[in-house]
């Protein structure tokens, strides 16, 4: 199963850190693309249903932003967040999502 792991922190995120813990899922075989994400060029669009979408700079509207993603290919989702407990950061969040495609997205 593939699955999303997605860091997020306000807290600084040192790029040599990330880059160890990318290079053990890459021996370990289970990586299938990751990426760190730039933390100054961020924006988003906010949906409504009845409404205007509207455009908001990410930066001023919270300090808690994503720096990281990694897609892992595993045998469950218990690999999966065991694989997220191994993330080097002291504070933050990672999320896990289970990446459905073709018949399996229903």
């Amino acid at each position: 199963m593939r699955y999303l792991l997605l860091l997020t922190t306000d807290a600084s995120a040192p790029a040599e850190m990330l880059q160890r813990y990318t290079v053990e899922l890459i021996r370990a075989g289970v990586l299938l693309a990751g990426e760190l994400l730039a933390s100054d060029d961020g924006a988003h669009i906010q949906l409504a249903l009845n409404g205007p979408r509207t455009d908001a700079d990410l930066q001023p509207v919270s300090p808690v932003r994503p720096v990281a993603l990694w897609i892992v290919q595993t045998a469950d989702r218990a690999e999966a967040v065991e694989w997220a407990r191994r993330v080097p950061l002291g504070r933050g969040r990672v999320e896990v999502r289970r990446i459905l495609t073709g018949a399996g997205a229903t």
